[in-house]
């Protein structure tokens, strides 16, 4: 099955977030499922400075409003063999950050998202010719569209499947009805069935409508977005519309980088049967951030948190719980950035407890590794969270999560049960402080009876959520598609 995979990010080189997790790996494991997956991307310096590059395709355009936008195709192979195609465009894609700097979007997003999803599109007609062409996110929305409304693209690419994965439905691309004609779509496309959301467009919208099939990251987030109004934020409708073409499918965390066994970024390696270098990578940390080592450091728990400085990751409550958390005789290391209020607060709180709290800003992709092998817990306490790989990558490093009970952090995490030695960490469901500390201090309590602390860490290490599993449900999926597709 040839798979073409249509995304704005692709880990390890052009990363923002989760999403480039996902384009690193998912490839990968359908490779091993012995499918043919390639990846088009944008063609950003950080690819074409990394790998080595080809030119597939000279002067082809896009025209958007009138103006025709040119670019090439660069080809390029992942050292894993996956083969990219890159849409080169230096004006839009020639710049520092994938989505902006600074903290600031680039007011031209949408134009170059909606001009990369058609480019894309053209890509996979003239030189792919994918069985499936796999959208993610509103970024390649305007690939699905492409391939179902624009009707150069739709002949050729007509018995392929279109899919979207969505990875946040927070974000779906809307922009003003004046800027439709960038889509180079005819005016009927501009409607309530398909792109139109009041009197705006929105690319997600228009996806949804036109894909064959529809998935999100993980089966309760599915459940959620469909039925939660606040969490569907104006699709759950459509998504509704979908019936059972609209699924979830729960990502897979990438064993071939997050595994303590194997990992070059922390101290010392250790596994299931070697534990004791998880302390020594502990000890490591302390001293490395200027942390000092408790007397009784076996019951002073090192709490972790690898996350976006956002509302979306639970850290305004958290603010509002810190001080009872804290009063809980724990240590505290934060590698978070994001809203300016939200970090001068927990800021100042490193003042307030110099011995027992660090927070570093910015993303330290090496310092990850490092506080996942040193934490004995790992903090994610998301107002919604679609699936969550840090939470996978904890379990993997034995840093039992205390995670709120919502999308993917449902699906992965469930509490542990001290008489019948079941679960893997600790959730809370209401989204309040009082919910946070009672779920911290059951973490806690249990931290300091330490054989039934090993049990649990034993089940953190048992979880398996590889890659090939969520291929094969992906590979699943496609072919069930295709079947219904042959019927009509």
């Amino acid at each position: 099955m040839r798979i073409a995979i249509v995304a704005a990010e692709i880990g390890p080189w052009a990363k923002e977030g989760g999403l480039a997790d996902v384009i690193g790996a998912l490839p990968r494991a359908l490779m091993r499922r012995g499918a043919e997956p390639c990846v088009i991307a944008p063609a950003y310096p950080a690819l074409t400075e990394a790998l080595e590059i080809s030119v597939l395709a000279d002067r082809r355009a896009v025209t958007m409003d009138s103006r025709a936008e040119p670019f090439r195709i660069l080809g390029a192979k992942t050292p894993t063999g996956v083969p990219l195609y890159l849409i080169e465009h230096p004006g839009m894609f020639g710049r520092a950050g994938i989505y902006g700097e600074h903290g600031h979007a680039y007011p031209d997003n949408a134009r170059r998202f909606v001009f990369f999803g058609r480019a894309a599109a053209i890509a996979a007609a003239e030189l792919i010719r994918p069985e499936v062409l796999h959208a993610h996110d509103w970024h390649a929305a305007a690939a699905v569209l492409a391939m179902r409304a624009e009707a150069a693209i739709r002949e050729r690419l007509q018995a392929a499947l279109a899919v979207l994965t969505i990875h946040n439905l927070a974000f779906q691309g809307i922009f003003e009805s004046h800027d439709f004609p960038m889509l180079g779509l005819d005016w009927s496309w501009y409607s309530v069935e398909t792109l139109e959301f009041w009197g705006r467009v929105n690319l997600m919208k228009g996806a949804v409508a036109l894909a064959d099939g529809v998935s999100t990251v993980s089966p309760t987030y599915a459940w959620e977005v469909a039925h939660d109004p606040e969490l569907g934020f104006g699709l759950d409708g459509v998504l509704r519309a979908k019936g059972d073409r609209f699924i979830g499918i729960l990502n897979g965390a990438d064993y071939d980088e997050w595994d303590p066994a194997r990992d070059r970024l922390i101290p010392k390696p250790y596994s299931p049967r070697r534990r004791a270098n998880k302390k020594y990578c502990l000890d490591v940390l302390r001293d490395d951030l200027k942390l000092p080592h408790p007397a009784k450091s076996e019951a002073v728990p090192m709490i972790g948190m690898v996350t976006r400085m956002t509302p979306q990751k639970g850290v305004d409550i958290l603010a509002e719980a810190l001080d009872e958390i804290m009063a809980l005789d724990v240590q505290l290391v934060m590698l978070a950035s994001g809203d300016a209020a939200l970090e001068k607060i927990f800021r100042e709180a490193v003042h307030r407890y110099p011995d027992r709290m660090r927070l570093v800003t910015g993303f330290d992709n090496a310092l990850a590794h490092r506080i996942m092998a040193a934490s004995n817990m790992f903090l994610m306490p998301s107002r919604f969270e679609p699936c969550g790989l840090t939470q996978m990558y904890a379990l993997r490093y034995g840093a039992a999560p205390i995670v709120r009970a919502t999308g993917g952090l449902r699906d992965t995490v469930s509490e542990f049960n001290p008489r019948t030695r079941a679960g893997n960490g600790f959730l809370f469901a209401e989204y309040a402080p009082e919910a946070l500390i009672a779920a911290v201090e059951r973490a806690v309590g249990l931290f300091r009876h330490p054989a039934k602390w090993q049990v649990l860490v034993g089940n953190c290490f048992k979880s398996d959520y590889s890659w090939d599993r969520a291929a094969g449900e992906y590979l699943e999926w496609f072919e069930r598609l295709r079947g219904e597709r042959a019927a009509v």
